[in-house]
Order: structure tokens, then sequence, then C-alpha cells
């Protein structure tokens, strides 16, 4: 594995991670280095991942050690508890201030990719976002759409940088301008409070 993802923090019921951009959630059938198996072989016995991002999307990621905390967090993600957000550089200039997008999306498994499509087909897909400079912006998602930052933004065509499978500028990085920046959830056995806050190298806007 030739970037390993940064703990942040870890006990005996789940972990927080970095997840690098290039590397897989979950295993797949060809056998790549994956989060699941890297987590296994850091801390043995199981560990499942509890949500996920896109390969070439870097961030965030709670990871559980127990099947009893898989349950919880998951609830927690059902009900829409968990706190998460992202950041985002687009190859163009995206809208100034606070603005929102809402659309429909089909995903389209065969093509590994969703497309905007007119209602009433395919499923709502909500975001706010919040722009720091022409070009970068935190967002929040209000659906768990596949792929629905990326297809929301390229539909614009303020495609993220690094995107080219959905049309955006190549770059001189790993994965693509997409990061998942803030994570809040409770702790599955403690009910405490977790939250936590990275922000990638090339976004320029993160507070310092």
């Amino acid at each position: 594995m030739e970037k390993e993802p940064q703990v942040l923090y870890v006990d005996g019921w789940i972990a927080v991670i970095v997840k690098p951009a290039g590397l897989m959630v979950e295993p797949d059938r060809l056998g790549h280095p994956n989060v699941q198996d890297w987590g296994e072989t850091q801390w043995g016995g199981r560990t499942w991942a509890v949500h996920r991002l896109d390969r070439p999307t870097s961030g965030l990621l709670v990871l559980a050690r127990k099947k009893t905390a898989c349950t919880r967090l998951m609830e927690q993600f059902e009900k829409r508890q968990i706190g998460k957000r992202y950041v985002l550089r687009s190859s163009a200039d995206l809208p100034s201030g606070e603005w929102f997008w809402e659309d429909h999306l089909e995903k389209r498994p065969a093509e590994f990719r969703s497309i905007v499509v007119e209602p009433p087909a395919g499923q709502r897909a909500s975001m706010r976002g919040q722009s720091h400079s022409n070009t970068e912006a935190e967002v929040e998602l209000f659906t768990g759409r596949y792929h629905q930052i990326r297809a929301q933004a390229a539909h614009r065509n303020m495609a993220i940088l690094g995107d080219e499978f959905y049309g955006g500028v190549a770059w001189d990085q790993e994965g693509i301008a997409l990061h998942a920046c803030y994570l809040r959830f409770q702790h599955p056995q403690t009910g405490e409070l977790m939250e936590y806050q990275n922000y990638p190298d090339w976004y320029s806007s993160a507070p310092r």
C-alpha cells in the first residue's frame, strides 16, 4: 500500500481515520488494497466500514471494530444524526456565497456513474454549499446519492478538479479535489460526542 490511512482515534469499539485518495474502502473481487483489510491487519479482528467514500475521494471515515458498534453507528446514519461535510475545488468558478443545489439523480451501475434526469425519474439529490473562494467551497449533503457531489457539480459545468471521469480538468495529485473534512457522531458505547475536522493541503481556504 503506497499511502496508508492516518489514524486520528482508535479504541476497542471504533477507529477514526483519514482515508487517502486512491484507496478503496471495502474489498472488491480484484483484491485491491482497501481500508477494511488494512484495519484488520492493523488491529486484528474484524473491521467494518460504516459509511463510504469514493475511491478517488479522501477524508474522514469512522470504522467499527465490533458488530454492535457497526449496528449502532449505522442507526445514527439512517436517522441522519451524523454530521458530515466536504470541501471541494472546482475546475470552474462556483456560485458566490451560500448556494443550494437540488436535482434528481439516476444511478447507472453499468457506467459506474450518476446523471441528472428530469423528475419524477431518479431520486432527489440535495446539498448546500458555502463558497470560500471562486473555486473552493464547503458542502453539506441532505441526501446521500451515488457520486452525488461529483454528478451535480458536473451537471453545472463545475466539475471537481481532477475528476476527468465527470469532465473535470486533470491535476497533478492523486484522486480528485473532494475531501470529507468534518465528521460528528456519538460514540456507540459511551454516547460521547465525537467531532473531527481535517483539511487537505490543496484546500487553500482552510482555517489556519
